[in-house]
């Protein structure tokens, strides 16, 4: 099996929230191919395009209704299954996803 990293984190936001959330978070990320799609309820997978650095990723954001939030797990992992070695591409996918669901939305001034 090839390279991954996972987080799991707690947003204190409804699910559908955090849902809407992560697909644009995903939409925005630089290298998303466009292929975002609801596998199933509360699951959300994108493929990231191949360059000439890295082989591409899968991502996989699960979200789960919890009592005090939403849990999300959060899942990178290299396209190519034999990669060993991801020189940190995995970590950075989920941390900038992370970031984009636990920062507060902004308001845009017009």
């Amino acid at each position: 099996m090839g390279a991954s990293y996972e987080e799991t984190m707690i947003v204190p936001i409804a699910a559908a929230d955090v849902g809407q959330r992560a697909f644009e978070v995903l939409r925005h990320l630089q290298g998303a191919a466009g292929s975002i799609a609801t596998t199933q309820p509360g699951v959300l997978s994108a493929s990231f395009r191949a360059t000439w650095r890295k082989w591409g990723e899968k991502v996989i954001v699960h979200i789960d209704q919890a009592s005090d939030g939403t849990v999300v797990r959060i899942r990178s992992a290299c396209a190519f299954p034999f990669q060993v070695f991801d020189w940190g591409v995995n970590r950075g996918n989920v941390q900038r996803i992370r970031a984009g669901l636990e920062s507060p939305r902004r308001t845009e001034v017009r």
